[in-house]
C-alpha cells in the first residue's frame, strides 16, 4: 500500500512539472512573437501641424507652399479660396497629351484649320499645312504658354474621341474628370486655354497635387525648364525662336528672376485671376511646389513681377527655413523597470528603439515645444528578459498633440532563475480558486472516507466479537 501512495504522489509532481514547463514555454513563445525586428534606426513622422510662420508675408493674394518629401504645406495664403484655373490649364492639357501621346511624341502634326478652331488670345501665329511634332508642340505649350498650340493639341486628342459635340468642351470636361482621379475635388474646366470662362474653378491645394503628378510625367519637367525652343525653317514649317514665359528658368528676356533648382512649371496672366505661377524645384534631392495667384506689377519697385519675387521668397523659406532635428534619440534612458525572477539584478533601464526626426522650422525650441509621456504598462516584468525586447512606449508630443509612439525597449538581457520562477508559479497556482475549492473538497472527501472507514472497520470487529 505504501509503495502505491509514493508512486501516486511521485506521477502528481510529475503532472504538475509538466504543465509548469508548459507554461514557461508558451509564456517564451509569447515573447518571441512581441519582439520587433525594426527595418530602420529612424521614424520620420509627417501627421503634425506646424504652426504658421507669422513673420512670413508675400504679396500675392494667394500663395501655398508644399514640401512633397515631407508631405506637407510649410506656407499658406488664402489657399482654399475658389479661383479660376487661369494658365495653369495648361499644365493640365499638358498632362492629357503626356499621358496619352508619351509614347508617339515624334508624330508629326500637321495644322489644318479645323485644328486652329477656337483660339483665342496668347498665340505663336500657327498657320495651316505647318508641320511640327507633337513633342514640340508640347514643349511650346508648357514653356510659353501658347492658346492656339493648346487649341491644336486638345482638337488633335479628340480625334478618335466619339464626341457629339464641341471638342473643345468635350476635352475640358475630359480635363475635369482626369483633375478628380489625381485627386481634385474642387477643379472644373471650361476651356483649354484658361482664359476667363463661367463655371471654371480651382483651389491652390489641387494646383500642387496637379503639379506633383505632372512632375512624374518623364519629360514633363524637361519641357516646363527648357529656355528656348528653335524650330528651323523647312518646306512646311516657319523658322521660330520659342522664349519661356517663366522667368525663373530662363533668362533669355529678363535674368532678374531666374533660380536655381526651379524645374518649371508654368507662368501666365488674366484680367481676373493676375499673375499666376505654378513652381517645382529641388534642393538637396527634396522636391518643393508652389502655387501663386493674384500676383502684380509693383509699380513702386521697379516694375517687379511680384508672382516672382514672392515664389522667389517661398523657395528660400522651403530651403532655408527647416530642417530635421531629432527630438528623441535611440538608445538614451529614459527610466526603467522592476523585473522578477532574477537573482542577477531587480531592475532593468528601457530606452527608444529608434531615433524621432521631426522637420520643423530652424527656430524651434525644442525643450519648450517638444515634451514626452512615458507608458510603462508593468511595475515589473518576468525574466528571462532579452535585450531590446519591447516594456512599453514613449510619446512624443508636440505643441499639445501627440506626433507618433516609439517602443521602450530593455537594454541589457536578464536570465531567469528557475527556481523562483517554479515557486512562484506553485504559489499562484495553489491560490486560484478552483485549486483551493479542489483541495477543500479532497480533504471533505478524504474525511467522509475516514469517517466510512472507521464506520465500517468498527462493524468488523464488533462482528468478530460476536462470533
Amino acid at each position: 500500500m505504501k509503495t502505491k501512495k509514493y508512486i501516486s504522489i511521485f506521477l502528481l509532481i510529475l503532472y504538475v512539472c509538466s504543465a509548469l514547463c508548459t507554461a514557461v514555454r508558451a509564456e517564451a513563445t509569447d515573447t518571441a512573437a512581441e519582439t520587433d525586428d525594426p527595418a530602420n534606426d529612424k521614424i520620420i513622422p509627417t501627421g503634425y501641424e506646424i504652426p504658421e510662420n507669422e513673420e512670413m508675408t508675400v504679396k500675392c493674394r494667394n500663395a501655398l507652399l508644399y514640401s512633397e518629401y515631407d508631405d506637407r504645406y510649410l506656407f499658406s495664403k488664402r489657399a482654399d479660396e475658389l479661383l479660376e484655373p487661369a494658365s495653369t490649364t495648361k499644365t493640365m492639357v499638358g498632362i492629357m497629351i503626356f499621358e496619352k501621346f508619351g509614347d508617339r511624341l515624334d508624330t508629326q502634326v500637321t495644322v489644318t484649320k479645323e485644328l486652329l478652331e477656337g483660339k483665342e488670345g496668347l498665340s505663336i501665329y500657327l498657320e495651316e499645312g505647318e508641320v511640327l511634332t507633337i513633342r514640340q508642340l508640347l514643349t511650346i505649350l508648357l514653356m510659353h504658354g501658347a492658346n492656339d498650340v493648346s487649341t491644336i493639341l486638345a482638337h488633335y486628342y479628340m480625334q478618335d474621341v466619339v464626341n457629339d459635340g464641341d471638342d473643345l468642351i468635350k476635352f475640358a470636361e475630359l480635363m475635369t474628370a482626369r483633375a478628380a482621379e489625381i485627386g481634385c475635388e474642387n477643379t472644373v474646366y471650361k476651356n483649354v486655354t484658361g482664359l476667363h470662362a463661367g463655371g471654371a474653378r480651382t483651389v491652390l491645394p489641387d494646383l500642387i497635387k496637379i503639379a506633383v503628378h505632372a512632375s512624374n510625367i518623364p519629360g514633363f519637367l524637361d519641357m516646363t525648364s527648357t529656355g528656348r525652343l528653335i524650330i528651323e525653317k523647312s518646306e512646311t514649317t516657319k523658322s521660330r525662336i520659342v522664349l519661356s514665359r517663366n522667368y525663373l528658368v530662363s533668362s533669355y528676356q529678363t535674368a532678374k528672376y531666374k533660380t536655381q533648382g526651379v524645374t518649371g512649371m508654368s507662368y501666365g496672366s488674366t484680367d481676373e485671376m493676375g499673375q499666376c505661377l505654378l513652381v517645382s524645384a529641388e534642393y538637396d534631392g527634396k522636391r518643393y511646389f508652389a502655387a501663386l495667384m493674384g500676383g502684380y506689377t509693383d509699380t513702386d519697385d521697379e516694375e517687379t513681377l511680384v508672382v516672382y519675387t514672392d515664389a522667389i521668397k517661398l523657395l528660400d523659406f522651403a530651403r532655408t527655413g527647416f530642417k530635421y532635428i531629432d527630438v528623441l534619440k535611440k538608445g538614451v534612458i529614459i527610466t526603467q523597470v522592476g523585473v522578477r525572477f532574477s537573482t542577477n539584478t531587480d531592475v532593468v533601464t528601457l530606452v527608444p528603439e529608434k531615433t524621432v526626426s521631426m522637420y520643423l522650422p530652424v527656430n524651434t525650441d525644442v525643450s519648450k515645444e517638444i515634451s514626452f509621456k512615458n507608458i510603462v504598462p508593468a511595475d515589473k516584468i518576468d525574466a528571462p528578459v532579452a535585450q531590446g525586447e519591447r516594456a512599453g512606449d514613449i510619446i512624443v508630443v508636440y505643441n499639445g498633440a501627440e506626433v507618433c509612439r516609439v517602443p521602450l525597449v530593455t537594454t541589457v538581457s536578464v536570465p531567469q532563475s528557475k527556481i523562483l520562477y517554479v515557486l512562484d508559479k506553485l504559489e499562484n497556482f495553489v491560490k486560484k480558486p478552483v485549486v483551493i475549492a479542489s483541495f477543500i473538497s479532497f480533504f471533505i472527501l478524504l474525511f467522509v472516507f475516514v469517517i466510512i472507514k472507521a464506520v465500517i472497520e468498527g462493524q468488523r470487529k464488533k462482528r468478530k466479537r460476536i462470533k
